[in-house]
């Protein structure tokens, strides 16, 4: 009859915990991999929008600069002769 040492016991414990724990790091990246997926669409849409409001935004400036309220308040400085 075989009996169990105090060793055998603890390679059982600590192979169970191996195993689970890699069963939670393999779960954890799956996760991880997720996120990073999703983030990285979100970041391709937001650079998108970034563009249409880059040239939206220099188009509302053009059209502010040559307006004559901007050019009245906002003239340009002449140097002055010596």
């Amino acid at each position: 009859m075989n009996t169990f040492t105090p060793s055998d016991i603890f390679f059982v414990i600590s192979s169970i915990g191996f195993v689970t724990l890699w069963i939670l790091a393999a779960i954890f990246l799956i996760y991880l991999i997720r996120l990073m997926h999703t983030f990285s669409r979100i970041m391709k849409q937001v650079e998108k929008d970034i563009d249409k409001i880059g040239d939206t935004t220099k188009d509302m400036l053009l059209t502010i600069k040559e307006s004559a309220i901007f050019r009245f308040l906002f003239h340009k400085k002449r140097s002055k002769k010596k």
